[in-house]
């Protein structure tokens, strides 16, 4: 199915808008605000200044489901942004594309489009449908202080466009503008720019009846190329910027994985009613809303091209070819080290460079991650120490784990506020292993030159395509033994979340909206998702890492209900189970081989129940891991009618007396718990988590694993209900690897953060 047809399907369209909600409107609409702005040109005619914008506002359909026009749309009641072409915007549009060599006029009825509806239709389309954003009945239209939050940093807009695309906004001022734009020109339009159009100074946040309306001076046309068609253009035209990782993705054999964009056979299922939205969760009393789609992506952290002319000498002009760049690029990994030396194969042949052993391959994928992650999303602001969601003053060190393509390997991205010496504040690096004011009186900052620098991402440079974002880095990123050394010299808190590259690429995730569809979606089970047999790479569900049991009810939470509340979750979301629920997961990996322990972040209440857990490397025969867990227990109390305490020698923080505080800790490692993390807190509340005292004999981490782990191992985890109530609930928010040499470490006992 072409792109641009699978991207204007859309769920649960109505069929005919009821134009008898035009009528009752007092003021404009949006659609009648168009109509109603007039200019006279230089012949003394009089015409609307979105003539044009009009004219494809009645050609366009809501959707290919759909017989009303967007026109009849935004004459309806709703909550629509829209950023409205004037005349020359639309021109200049069709002018580029007889640039691009799509048309030979700069005209709808150009002979191409004449010889091609469908071509016509799909430019049409882009114009009309990537200006219009739907707030639905929960989110308001977006005004121009939206936009001052997120331009300086680069950042995308809350909620998708009609073409399911969410947009980013930048400063004109820094944005990059193509070769032969005055940037001048462009700033002295406008103060914002929206994928390349700037939004006018003055006509701007107009408001009506059932929206607002920004005047654009371009056409708002984000990039329709997937990952692996860009880097073949970027081949064929020689292009700099990414030829050195055009080449080697190809000599990987990566292309044909990169121009993956959605899995189609899920959107079939969910248009024909195959598989439904689930049941009301237990205790919201709402249903779980199916995603609407299962799009494919990924995320490049790259060393650009003027970054291997400057360090490493690899010069690039119209004579380069990509073998010239294989060859280079192999040597310099090979000279340096640049991989894991345990279980690396050698070689430059294809056959050799299409090995996730290869030591070229495991270079290149250490950079890529299968999932599509915006760059306000690489690291999770939300609830850790100092931050809250209203003023959004980071000062905390944060941190996520993510595993990368190929041969898998645990990737960090990591921020913190700089605020020593002459650095720059809110830096997200890689890999970076910091130097932190993390004793029992700290405050999880940096205080100190880091262990390990890491590598600075690029965040605001961002190159954006249909299904992949890419990041250029400052510095060469690998992954060898110093690297897997740095990464095991911490404790690795991994929300479970990121186990699940779909929730990030299908911006389920810690979505910022808090309409009932975006805070709570249901996952359907492995079996409902498809009839067909698991592959060899994985099972046939919407996780490609998780099987989730046919009599499982699995519930993604954002949390993010509020801005003044929170629940007691680490990045506030949550996945919760009922049903008597089997999930089979696949586990991040460990970056050496050593002894771990493996715990679980629990939050233990009265609706939660109990389950067994299994672990081990055969996900079809996995041992059992202890005895069952129990949710209901928490570190003081049962949540069962008449239960005793559970004398396990928990006691709050005495802020006086440390040495009391660590033989509370002793007692309760003894009985394989952890009181929660120093790192975060509930909003709405002054204090941590591990602190709270009205809750934190519930909130914990259960030891639940603690034996040697491999890091060229794949390893499964299994829950599965043993009570029989259904509605008793599985909750699941973080999964922490810690090593040996953190948790027993006799000079430097592990931080409480």
């Amino acid at each position: 199915m072409p792109l641009m047809a699978v991207a204007v399907l859309f769920q649960n369209c109505t069929e005919k808008i009821d134009d008898s909600a035009r009528y009752v409107f007092e003021g404009n609409t949006i659609l009648s605000y168009l109509e109603n702005q007039v200019k006279e040109d230089v012949n003394g005619e009089k015409d609307t200044i979105y003539k044009e914008y009009l004219d494809l506002l009645h050609k366009v359909a809501i959707s290919d489901q759909s017989e009303s026009t967007v026109a009849q749309l935004m004459s309806a009641r709703g909550n629509y942004t829209c950023f409205a072409p004037t005349n020359e915007a639309i021109q200049a549009y069709l002018e580029d594309l007889v640039e691009q060599k799509k048309i030979s006029i700069p005209s709808w009825d150009a002979p191409e489009f004449i010889a091609d509806p469908k071509l016509l239709k799909e430019k049409q389309e882009q114009v009309v449908l990537n200006s219009i954003i739907d707030g639905g009945d929960d989110n308001t239209p977006y005004q121009v202080s939206y936009f001052s939050e997120r331009a300086e940093r680069a950042e995308l807009i809350g909620l998708p466009n009609m073409l399911d695309n969410k947009l980013q906004v930048f400063l004109t001022e820094n944005y990059t503008w193509p070769e032969g734009v005055d940037p001048a020109e462009m700033k002295e339009m406008g103060k914002y720019t929206i994928e390349g159009a700037v939004v006018d100074g003055k006509n701007n946040d107009i408001y009506t009846i059932n929206g607002r309306v920004h005047q654009v001076h371009q056409v708002i046309a984000p990039s329709t190329e997937s990952l692996g068609q860009y880097f073949e253009k970027v081949l064929e035209d020689n292009e700099k910027g990414y030829y050195v990782y055009a080449a080697l993705t190809q000599a990987c054999g990566l292309l044909d994985e990169l121009k993956k964009t959605e899995d189609t056979y899920y959107f079939t299922q969910v248009q024909t009613g195959a598989i439904k939205d689930l049941p009301n969760h237990n205790t919201e009393g709402k249903p779980g809303y199916l995603p609407n789609r299962r799009y494919i992506g990924y995320t490049l952290f790259a060393e650009p091209d003027k970054w291997w002319e400057d360090f490493v000498g690899i010069h690039i002009d119209e004579n380069t070819t990509p073998d010239d760049i294989v060859n280079a690029v192999y040597s310099y990994v090979e000279n340096n080290g640049y991989y894991k030396q345990n279980g690396a194969t050698f070689g430059k042949t294809p056959d050799d460079l299409k090995k996730s052993s290869n030591i070229l391959n495991q270079f290149v994928t250490y950079h890529l991650l299968p999932a599509r992650i915006a760059n306000d999303k690489l690291v999770i602001h939300y609830n850790e120490l100092w931050y809250n969601p209203t003023d959004k003053v980071k000062q905390a060190s944060v941190m996520d784990y993510y595993t990368t393509m190929g041969m898998r390997r645990l990737l960090k991205t990591y921020e913190a506020n700089r605020t020593f010496g002459d650095r720059r504040q809110n830096v997200v690096w890689l890999n970076r292993i910091p130097t932190l004011d993390n004793g029992r009186h700290g405050n999880y900052t940096e205080n100190g030159e880091p262990v390990y620098t890491g590598i600075e991402i690029k965040t605001t440079d961002i190159k954006k395509v249909y299904n992949a974002y890419i990041y250029p880095i400052e510095d060469c990123l690998y992954f060898n033994d110093e690297t897997a050394n740095y990464l095991a010299s911490e404790r690795m808190r991994m929300d479970v979340t990121t186990f699940f590259k779909e929730l990030m690429t299908n911006d389920m995730r810690c979505n910022e909206n808090d309409d009932d569809r975006n805070l709570r979606r249901g996952i359907p089970t492995t079996k409902d998702f498809s009839p067909k047999e698991s592959g060899e790479n994985g099972w046939s569900s919407y996780f490609d890492d998780c099987e989730i049991g046919e009599n499982s009810r699995f519930y993604y939470l954002t949390g993010r209900m509020s801005k003044t509340y929170s629940w007691h979750n680490y990045q506030g979301d949550e996945l919760n189970v009922i049903g008597q629920y089997k999930l089979t997961m696949k586990l991040p990996p460990v970056p050496k081989d050593g002894m771990y322990e493996i715990r679980f972040g629990v939050s233990t209440s009265a609706q939660r129940g109990m389950c067994q857990v299994y672990f081990g490397t055969n996900k079809n025969a996995l041992p059992a891991a202890g005895i069952p867990l129990d949710l209901r227990k928490g570190m003081e109390y049962w949540y069962i009618p008449g239960t005793p305490l559970t004398n396990y020698g928990y006691a709050v923080d005495d802020l006086n007396d440390d040495e009391a505080n660590i033989e509370v800790d002793k007692k309760l490692r003894n009985n394989d718990l952890m009181k929660a993390p120093n790192s975060y807190y509930r909003i709405g509340q002054s204090i941590t988590m591990r602190a709270e005292s009205s809750s934190s004999y519930s909130i914990a981490r259960r030891i639940i694993i603690r034996q040697n782990l491999e890091a060229n191992q794949t390893y499964y985890i299994q829950f599965k209900n043993v009570l029989d109530d259904e509605g008793a609930q599985f909750f699941m928010d973080y999964i922490e690897y810690c090593p040996k040499e953190i948790y027993d470490n006799p000079t430097q006992p592990e931080d409480i953060w």
